[in-house]
């Protein structure tokens, strides 16, 4: 079946074309028919894709959720290392700190008042600290008599009681 088609050009021409439509192929079925098989066969595709698409969306939620999973277990480890990377810094410090009052004679309860983070920091508030404290003198002990009592202040009868019994 031949179409006639009229063109109309800038030119103010009229041009008459004729056009044959694409050959079909004989089959033995009307238009309708290869309608209907052009449509079931499309429906039937996009059934296909559309279970494709469904299996394609489960398997990237899947590597979703394990990737978060992962994420989550990696944050989780570092937090952990975190937490006992401050636990040995405070371990440390506290050492040192212990280590500073010890040089400079403080007692073990005043090596927690130091102020510092390094071991220099630590030993020059320690030296400032023994500085303000009180000298205490040595305790005086005879070279002979360990036990604290001067020579002549014991009588016989209580040297005699302490040694006897």
């Amino acid at each position: 079946m031949e179409q006639t088609e009229t063109v109309t050009t800038p030119a103010t021409e009229t041009v008459t074309e004729t056009t044959t439509p694409a050959p079909t192929p004989e089959t033995g079925k009307s238009d309708a028919d290869r309608i209907r098989d052009m449509e079931a066969a499309l429906k039937k595709a996009n059934a296909e894709a559309a279970k494709y698409r469904k299996a394609a969306e489960a398997v990237e939620e899947e590597r979703k959720a394990k990737m978060e999973a992962e994420l989550s277990e990696t944050e989780k480890l570092r937090k952990h290392a975190a937490e006992l990377e401050a636990e040995l810094k405070q371990a440390q410090l506290t050492a040192l700190k212990q280590a500073a009052a010890a040089k400079h004679s403080l007692p073990a309860e005043l090596a927690t008042r130091l102020q510092g983070e390094t071991a220099e920091e630590l030993e020059e508030d320690a030296k400032k600290l023994a500085a303000l404290l009180p000298k205490q003198p040595p305790p005086r002990v005879g070279p002979t008599n360990p036990g604290g009592q001067s020579e002549g202040t014991e009588t016989y009868e209580a040297k005699r009681k302490r040694l006897l019994g």
